[in-house]
C-alpha cells in the first residue's frame, strides 16, 4: 500500500497555545495508522511577517518555492488543529494559507477545532470552510471538536475521551479516501 502523507497544521502561534497538544496527538493516531504518516506543521515557522498576498492576478502567491508549499505538494490532504479566536479563524492560519493556491487542488482536508469552552471551536470551523473551498481545498462535513482543552488531553498526551481518537481516525479515513478519488479524477481529466 503505498503511504499516505497527512500532514497536521497546527493554526496558532499564541504562546502558550493549548492546541499544541491537540495538535500532536491527531499526529500520532495519523502515524498509527496502517499506510499513512504524518508530521506537525507549526504556523510560527511559515509565517514570519504580518503581511498580505498580492492579488491572484498580479503575481506573487505561488510563485516561489516555500517550505509550506514544499509540505503541501508533498502530502495527500491536509489536517487543520485550529483554536477559536475571537468566533473566528486564527490571522497566521489565514496568512498561511493564502500564500498558495494552485497547490492546493485536489485535496481534502479535515478540521479540527479546539476551545477552552464547550464548543469545541465549532465556529472556527463553520468560519473556515468557505476560505478553504475558495482556495481549491475540500472540506469533509464531519469534522473533530475538543471542547474544555485543558481537561481533553491525557498527561501521555493522548485524547481522555476515546470517542475524540475514533472521530479522528474516521476523519482522517474520509480525507484519505477523498483525496485519492479527487486525485483519481484528475489524472482523467
Amino acid at each position: 500500500m503505498e503511504n499516505k502523507h497527512i500532514p497536521v497544521v497546527l493554526g496558532t502561534a499564541r504562546e502558550g497555545r493549548a492546541s499544541e497538544a491537540v495538535a500532536k496527538a491527531v499526529v500520532a493516531i495519523i502515524d498509527g495508522m496502517d499506510g499513512h504518516s504524518s508530521e506537525l506543521v507549526d504556523v510560527r515557522d511559515h509565517v514570519t511577517a504580518a503581511v498580505t498576498v498580492p492579488p491572484w492576478g498580479v503575481g506573487g502567491a505561488n510563485e516561489h518555492p516555500t517550505a509550506w508549499k514544499v509540505i503541501v505538494e508533498k502530502s495527500h490532504a491536509l489536517v487543520l488543529v485550529m483554536p477559536e479566536y475571537n468566533h473566528t479563524i486564527p490571522g497566521e492560519l489565514k496568512l498561511l494559507l493564502d500564500s498558495l493556491f494552485d497547490s492546493y487542488a485536489g485535496k481534502a482536508v479535515g478540521l479540527v477545532g479546539v476551545s477552552t469552552g464547550t464548543l469545541g471551536g465549532a465556529r472556527v470551523v463553520d468560519h473556515i470552510k468557505p476560505v478553504l473551498i475558495e482556495l481549491k481545498l475540500h472540506p469533509i462535513k464531519a469534522s473533530v471538536l475538543v471542547a474544555n482543552v485543558g481537561e481533553a488531553m491525557a498527561a501521555d498526551g493522548s485524547f481522555v475521551d476515546s470517542k475524540t481518537a475514533e472521530f479522528t481516525v474516521s476523519m482522517v479515513e474520509e480525507i484519505s479516501a477523498l483525496s485519492t478519488a479527487l486525485l483519481t479524477i484528475q489524472n482523467n481529466i
